[in-house]
């Protein structure tokens, strides 16, 4: 029969953490709990003049090896695991002179300090907890009848639920996080000394070590439920859910997806404009809007109007500290999210009255970050790293007859860096505006041929630029498989193309662009993004 309710009457306390263990203490003292310690614990204990067990009378051993040696015991691990509602092991309890441990509070040697870092393989070693992994998995295992504290963060709410006696429900919940704890403890230890000390390496799987983050509304539909966790998949730790949120209602699953599309696009280009700020504008996981302009309100302004319609309830992603002049823009029209490495005070004050609107604080996306990507499908995971590519490392060459204006070469970089984040089948057209504004005039994206994502581009968009085709850049993300595609590019008035290459049909193409007088440059390298 499992016990509900469980009366505390022994703790035994061993922490390298002390945040909060006074109160902690003090309470179970009130409620008439012997208290058993090791080292600084007990010693931190006595100093509240508060009694204090001396581990040493638990195991009839005293502490031993510079402290190696401590709670590792048979009368500990027996009076944690044997199971009071069992008769035979109540009568081998008795026998053995077991009394029981109701509750253990432990938190590890804090290994994560020295994980990554150049500490000495002394100080890593000692820093590897042995007995309280024991005492934490013996206390989980038998949640029927003990409760574990494994995290300083449990302890207010075990606090303002405890009258003495323990709950199941508790125990378990308790018990689960114990055993999350120990698993990720075990797998930091496991990847520090094999990238250390492993003859052979493995494939990096830090990012299994996830952590959850928050639950959502819901998923990307209201019947689908939701929930974001944190991957260790970045070198630098430097991730979009470590941003800071200012003001604004919940993330839902799309914002998160869709502010993800913006901050990476928005960074790539930010390190190749010279300082100049970028915008993005994303929606549905696409670039819409996509600008680089001499002041954040142009290169806002620049974005929005690349697709003023599907901008509309989109995410905006800066590379620059958002102003009151671009706060009283996007304060006038309807948007989900913006994401920048800072907001003025004036700005912050403007979408005060737009409580709605989540506000990202965060820096731009490292550069060359190598971060693992990763995608489930039915019954697992696939895991890539990024493409991290920037344009300036294409191999560019020229393939045809006619050779691309200086004024479209400037382009070429921003051009591929557009297509790379459009999903795939991807067409970006691009060009530089008469302020001299870089800027996304059209795109075509997400067909299941290239023609059609090349007959998606809208001529009309150019036009109200005041633009002529013949002054953009066409930027597709894989090689033209067919002459076709050429001939849609011609009908528009496009004159200059950047492709990857390396069609079957390549001659057919490069012919039809000469017979065009089109301008083609090969990069040798495909952007898919699925």
């Amino acid at each position: 029969m499992i016990e509900t309710s469980v009366k505390i009457k022994r703790a035994l306390i061993s922490v390298t953490d002390k945040t909060n263990l006074k109160i902690l203490v003090e309470t179970l003292h009130k409620h008439q709990v012997e208290i058993i310690s090791t080292g600084g614990t007990k010693k931190f204990i006595e100093d509240l003049n508060l009694p204090v067990t001396s581990i040493e009378k638990v195991t009839g051993n005293p502490e031993a090896f510079g402290g190696r040696m401590k709670s590792i015991s048979f009368a500990v691990t027996s009076g944690l695991l044997f199971r009071r509602h069992h008769e035979t092991d109540q009568m081998e309890a008795r026998e053995l002179n077991i009394a029981p441990i109701d509750l253990v509070v432990c938190n590890l040697y804090p290994f994560e300090k020295y994980a990554g870092t150049n500490a000495s393989e002394d100080v890593l070693i000692e820093n590897i907890d042995i007995g309280g992994p024991l005492m934490l998995r013996a206390s989980a295992k038998n949640y029927e009848s003990v409760a574990v504290l494994s995290d300083v963060a449990d302890y207010d709410t075990f606090l303002t639920q405890f009258n003495g006696t323990t709950s199941f429900s508790q125990r378990r919940a308790l018990a689960v996080k114990t055993f999350e704890r120990i698993a990720k403890y075990d797998l930091m230890i496991a990847e520090e000394l094999t990238s250390r000390f492993a003859e052979e390496k493995v494939q990096d799987k830090s990012w299994l070590a996830i952590e959850p983050k928050e639950s959502l509304r819901y998923g990307e539909n209201p019947h689908q439920w939701a929930n974001v966790f944190k991957l260790k998949n970045t070198k630098g730790g430097v991730s979009l859910l470590d941003a800071e949120v200012l003001q604004g209602k919940e993330l839902s699953y799309n914002n998160w997806v869709d502010a993800d599309a913006a901050w990476r696009v928005m960074s790539d280009v930010a390190h190749i404009s010279k300082g100049a700020p970028v915008t993005a504008v994303i929606k549905h996981a696409n670039p819409c809007g996509l600008s680089v302009a001499p002041t954040p309100v142009a290169s806002l302004i620049e974005a929005w109007n690349g697709d003023g319609v599907s901008s509309f309830g989109g995410i905006i992603a800066m590379s620059s500290e958002v102003d009151s002049d671009c706060a009283k823009f996007l304060t006038e029209r309807f948007i989900e999210v913006v994401i920048a490495p800072g907001f003025s005070e004036n700005a912050l004050k403007a979408f005060s009255k737009k409580k709605n609107v989540r506000l990202l604080k965060t820096p731009i996306r490292p550069k060359e970050e190598s971060e693992f990507i990763v995608k489930s499908i039915s019954g697992g995971l696939l895991m890539q790293n990024e493409d991290e590519a920037y344009g300036k490392s294409e191999e560019l060459k020229l393939v045809t007859k006619k050779e691309m204006p200086f004024e479209t070469l400037e382009l070429v970089d921003f051009g591929i860096l557009a297509c790379k984040h459009l999903k795939s089948n991807g067409i970006a057209l691009v060009c530089k505006t008469t302020e001299g504004h870089f800027t996304l005039a059209g795109t075509g994206m997400g067909q299941p041929n290239r023609l059609d994502s090349l007959r998606l581009l809208a001529k009309v968009r150019a036009e109200q630029k005041g633009l002529s085709m013949d002054k953009m850049l066409l930027v597709s993300d894989a090689f033209f498989p067919f002459a076709d595609s050429v001939e849609v590019c011609h009908d528009v008035g496009i004159t200059s193309i950047i492709q990857p290459g390396g069609s079957m049909r390549d001659d057919e193409v490069i012919a039809a662009c000469d017979k065009f007088g089109i301008a083609m440059m090969t990069t040798g390298r495909r952007h898919f993004r699925h």
